[in-house]
């Protein structure tokens, strides 16, 4: 699968791509340790070729959707996007996100989280899409602002990180809220300001 966008895409990692991603997450282990619970536990190389092994098995159960983010036309590697937990009986699904240090402050999560909404609601007929941000993390919990997710509220304490416990905002949206802001959310998948 391939999404793209005039300055990412996004696709299915490949074993072939574990050097890179833990290049990347070596650079940016502070920030993810401060912000972000799954990469900053991937201590090797191997370790992340087994991450990108359990991605192909929960993509193959179709209860995850984990997809690099890849800048053109360099092809570099440059984060990650996932929508998790898309099981059928609920239609729902949670969209997560990270962005390289030296990439961050792009947009690129903003685009590459638009586009996976997208996927989201027009491929997998999602009806609802969860999205939770550190409350202490504003350049995160703003995409979802920026794409037009609605406030659910804070769940205290809701993750633990090398930090200690932090608490989460939380926003959603639903289906019906999808088919009105479909045109803003396809200029943010373009690469386009809002």
């Amino acid at each position: 699968m391939l999404l793209t966008s005039r300055n990412i895409y996004l696709r299915f990692l490949r074993k072939s791509d574990a050097a890179r991603c833990f290049a990347a997450i070596e650079e940016s282990r502070h920030e993810l340790e401060y912000h972000v619970i799954g990469p900053s536990r991937l201590p090797s190389v191997s370790e992340v070729e087994q991450l990108i092994e359990r991605a192909k098995q929960q993509r193959r159960l179709r209860q995850g959707y984990f997809l690099g983010i890849f800048a053109s036309p360099t092809n570099q590697y440059v984060g990650y996007v996932n929508l998790h937990g898309t099981g059928k009986q609920n239609r729902s699904g949670e969209v997560g996100y990270w962005v390289r240090t030296s990439q961050a402050g792009k947009g690129i999560a903003t685009t590459a989280t638009a586009l996976i909404v997208l996927f989201g609601f027009k491929e997998l007929k999602l009806h609802k899409i969860l999205l939770r941000a550190a409350a202490d993390n504003p350049a995160s919990w703003r995409i979802a602002e920026k794409l037009g997710f609605v406030y659910e509220g804070t769940q205290r304490h809701e993750q633990l990180l090398p930090r200690g416990w932090v608490n989460l905002k939380c926003y959603s949206m639903l289906e019906d809220e999808y088919r009105q802001l479909r045109p803003l959310l396809t200029r943010l998948a373009k690469g386009k300001k809002a």
